[in-house]
């Protein structure tokens, strides 16, 4: 069978290893973080000083002293500079990538999904299979091409998908948490909050994860000839998604499969 399809999710490939190198840069800045020493901070201090000391002239000057003192103990934290210096550049990257990792594993199920169809004569599904969740698409449309593909739940590649589901989510119908005199009225987002270290290793697997579905697509629907794309470089692969019983020990639970920072 002929057919003609366009590849406008190639946009979304080429930004997801755009970000790759991005990704890279800050990695190896915040593993050659080196906090700065205290000492470093005495002209902020001394400007602190004075600044309150304007604003608060009725205090004693040991009384101010005092709380200048402790807030630049504060900032003088490992983790403070730490989180001071890279937060807001890392998190927006964060954001970024979980977006556009998500429209592409979308995309990507997509495309697999209208080709294989129309091969098979019934087109007319995709208008039912594309309206489900993406979970739900990576782990049942491809059933309707052939019987014994699988994407099981537990498995480290649909682990990744869920919690980039998740995140993605949070970020794309966010709601703020609202407490009014000490009680909740309003549930916000479940966006977790976690170090930013944390982030980090999740980020690697969803740089990888629309391309390890790819390939998992195409080896299990292997004759189909639905390969959408044709490469990850330069995105380093997240090597668990390929490992046929990653995140399971012998009775079936589920075991944690952070990958590490790249040095």
């Amino acid at each position: 069978m002929n057919y003609e399809a366009t590849a406008d999710y190639l946009h979304l490939d080429a930004a997801l290893k755009l970000l790759w190198t991005q990704f890279l840069k800050i990695t190896e800045e915040m593993n050659a973080f080196v906090p700065r020493p205290l000492t470093d901070y005495e002209d902020e201090r001394k400007s602190k000083l004075v600044h309150f000391q304007k604003l608060n002239p009725t205090h004693s000057v040991d009384s101010i002293e005092k709380i200048v003192n402790d807030l630049v103990s504060c900032n003088a934290q490992e983790r403070v500079q730490f989180v001071n210096k890279f937060s807001d550049r890392f998190m927006g990257q964060y954001a970024t990538v979980a977006l556009i990792s998500h429209a592409l594993c979308e995309a990507v199920i997509n495309a697999i999904l209208a080709i294989g169809l129309a091969q098979s004569k019934s087109h007319e599904l995709f208008s039912i299979l594309e309206k489900a969740d993406v979970k739900e698409k990576w782990r049942i449309g491809p059933k309707t091409l052939r019987a014994s593909y699988e994407l099981k739940p537990g498995f480290a590649l649909f682990e990744t998908l869920s919690h980039l589901t998740k995140r993605r989510n949070a970020l794309v119908h966010n709601k703020i948490h609202l407490r009014v005199s000490g009680t909740t009225v309003l549930e916000g987002s479940k966006f977790e909050r976690v170090s930013l270290q944390e982030n980090r290793d999740w980020m690697l697997r969803f740089f990888s994860l629309p391309y390890d579905l790819c390939d998992h697509a195409s080896v299990q629907l292997s004759g189909l000839g639905l390969l959408v794309l044709e490469g990850s470089s330069p995105i380093d692969r997240f090597e668990a998604h390929k490992m046929p019983n990653a995140g399971f020990v012998s009775d079936g639970t589920s075991i944690p499969t952070s990958p590490h920072a790249p040095s």
